[in-house]
C-alpha cells in the first residue's frame, strides 16, 4: 500500500493539504494518516471517507494507478453550475412531484393513525397485564 500513499500525497499536494488538514476535512482521527503510513495500510472505512469527502478523486487512480487523478466528468458544486435543462422541472415533472407530495402527505397521515391505534392497543395490553381491567367470559 506504499504506492497508495504516494498517490494520496500527490492528491493532497494538489489540494494544498497536509495530513492534519486531511484528517480534519475527512473527519477521521488526528494522526491517523501518519500511523497508517507507518503501518503501510489504511482501513477501508477511512479510505471510503476520503473518497466521499473528495468526490473528484478517482478511486481507480488512487488504488491501481489507472487513469487520471481526477475524475473526467465534471462534478457540479452548485445548482448554478448545472446545465439549464436540469435547473427547473417542466410541467409534467411538476405534476409528478405534486402527486408524489400528495401521496407522501397521505402516507404520513396513515402512519400517524396507525401509531395512535397501536398506542391504544398497547394501553389495553398494559391494562390487562396490570390486572386493572376485568374481562367477561361469554
Amino acid at each position: 500500500m506504499i504506492y497508495f500513499f504516494d498517490r494520496l500525497d500527490k492528491f493532497m499536494e494538489y489540494k494544498g493539504l497536509n495530513d492534519n488538514k486531511l484528517t480534519v476535512e475527512v473527519g477521521i482521527s488526528n494522526g491517523l494518516i501518519g500511523k497508517a503510513r507507518k503501518r503501510g495500510s489504511l482501513s477501508q472505512d477511512n479510505i471510503s471517507k476520503i473518497l466521499y469527502t473528495y468526490p473528484e478523486l478517482d478511486a481507480n487512480w488512487l488504488f491501481l494507478d489507472e487513469g487520471e487523478m481526477l475524475k473526467s466528468n465534471k462534478i457540479h458544486s452548485s445548482v448554478a453550475d448545472l446545465p439549464t435543462e436540469y435547473k427547473k422541472p417542466d410541467k409534467s415533472q411538476m405534476q409528478i412531484i405534486e402527486e408524489l407530495q400528495k401521496q407522501n402527505h397521505d402516507q404520513r397521515n396513515d402512519i400517524e393513525w396507525f401509531k395512535k391505534e397501536l398506542d391504544k392497543k398497547q394501553e389495553m395490553i398494559d391494562a390487562l397485564l396490570s390486572g386493572s381491567v376485568c374481562v367477561k367470559k361469554m
